[in-house]
């Protein structure tokens, strides 16, 4: 029970952990999705906005775990309270993220209106666009193929081992278990529920590879006053998050793997080293994800590399118009080819929805949720 518990708890204190940082890893040139004059980008004004959102937001994630704590001593009946327990945490990081996101409009509209108190002669910068060529040609990142085939190979043994003892599968499969990893839910065998789960994991590897290509292929931002350490700085950010996504897209079929197998052949014994991969997959997804962030920042901004300077790093500029950047958060730009382009603000990339491509992408997400919720209802 408290096992459980405790990692509800971790994963609400790490997703408020997670959007509190996300004004100190992105780029500083561009807080809150702001872009500003080059010497105003270190102002204690700008400082204190980005501080105070990051207090406010974990401080809000601390109020809502306290609940959490005295839930198992108020519901004693383990159903209710795995049921109160899972709507809690549902509720929780969706307050979390709506609130972070009204934060985030308060200070973006604070630094809006700094911004205009500037004076003007602070704004008589002509902003470059700077593009290393060989970029991609020095970017050491794992192969397509690879990634795909390391996930394919994983989903294909699962699920011949499940198709080739079909004879040994238990007549009543778990579909749920307990605050005490006790099976809850059983639906009786047949080949529908045998390769559901699988059926979910091989549609999971295109999304998988998508994310990883976008990361991989999104225009980079370069510094014009500093363009080589600035181009190494994104190439070893890309090298770093690469190796990271190439094993949790690994750890995540070999984790769904273990599930489906236990479930179809174990069920009640050695729960043990299933939950041991279970929070050891938690670990190297949050730990991992906060320790590159932390590490390297948007596009490895917060590298030290020799001949680097604070100088260097404070007069980056990004090239687009504020216009291009709706919120801060998405970007359209009809003028831009590039479907896939880096955050302003948080890590990674994020589309062009100016481009078509974009849209096929959105659309191919909600198919996917929408395969999810029909087959989970088909399986009853």
């Amino acid at each position: 029970m408290w096992i459980f518990n405790t990692i509800m708890i971790l994963t609400v204190v790490a997703t408020g952990f997670i959007v509190g940082i996300t004004p100190l890893i992105s780029r500083q040139a561009t807080p809150f999705g702001i872009s500003l004059p080059s010497q105003y980008v270190k102002d204690p004004t700008v400082h204190k906005y980005v501080k105070q959102y990051a207090i406010w937001i974990i401080s809000i994630s601390a109020l809502l775990i306290l609940p959490m704590l005295g839930l198992p001593l108020l519901f004693t009946f383990e159903q209710q309270l795995e049921l109160i327990l899972s709507i809690y945490v549902t509720v929780a990081i969706t307050l979390q993220l709506i609130l972070s996101f009204v934060l985030y409009l308060k200070y973006r509209k604070a630094l809006q209106q700094w911004k205009q108190s500037l004076p003007t002669e602070a704004f008589n910068q002509h902003n470059r666009i700077i593009i290393d060529t060989h970029y991609h040609d020095k970017l050491t990142a794992i192969p397509f193929t690879t990634f795909f085939l390391a996930q394919f190979v994983i989903w294909l043994v699962t699920i011949l081992l499940a198709v080739l003892n079909y004879d040994r599968i238990h007549e009543l499969i778990p579909l749920n278990w307990n605050l005490n990893f006790e099976v809850s839910r059983t639906v009786e065998k047949s080949w529908k529920v045998v390769l559901a789960l699988p059926g979910i994991q091989l549609l999971l590897i295109p999304i998988m590879q998508f994310g990883y290509y976008s990361f991989i292929k999104s225009r980079q931002k370069l510094s014009p006053v500093a363009p080589l350490i600035s181009s190494e700085k994104s190439r070893l950010f890309r090298e770093a998050w690469a190796r990271f996504i190439f094993i949790l897209a690994v750890l995540t079929q070999l984790l769904l793997s273990s599930l489906y197998l236990y479930s179809l052949f174990i069920q009640d014994s050695h729960f043990g080293w299933l939950m041991t991969l279970t929070i050891i997959y938690l670990l190297y997804s949050l730990g991992g994800s906060i320790y590159l962030s932390l590490r390297y920042g948007q596009a490895g901004e917060k590298l030290s590399l020799p001949g680097d300077s604070d100088e260097d790093l404070a007069v980056y500029q990004d090239a687009e118009e504020d216009a291009k950047w709706i919120a801060g958060l998405f970007y359209f730009n009809p003028d831009d080819a590039a479907i896939f382009v880096e955050k302003r603000f948080g890590i990674g990339s994020t589309l062009n929805m100016a481009r078509w491509q974009a849209w096929v992408t959105v659309l191919g997400l909600i198919a996917f949720l929408v395969i999810t919720i029909i087959w989970s209802i088909m399986l009853g």
